[in-house]
């Protein structure tokens, strides 16, 4: 197994994911928080309302009825 790369500004931070946007959206960087963060139980969403975004956190590891 490979080991976390640990980012060189803050030994102690594990990076666990990162990628660089160029004229990102911000479905782009939900889309990445996705895709790093569901195996850790975390499920974003967005939404736009008029000309702003709602962003959402949910628990994915909970147990809902």
């Amino acid at each position: 197994m490979k080991e976390p790369k640990l980012a060189a500004d803050h030994a102690k931070l594990v990076v666990l994911g990162q990628r660089r946007f160029t004229g990102f959206t911000a479905y782009q960087v939900v889309t990445f928080l996705n895709q790093t963060l569901k195996d850790r139980g975390f499920i974003f969403g967005i939404r736009q309302i008029e000309g702003d975004f709602e962003l959402t956190v949910y628990d994915g590891d909970c147990d809902a009825p």
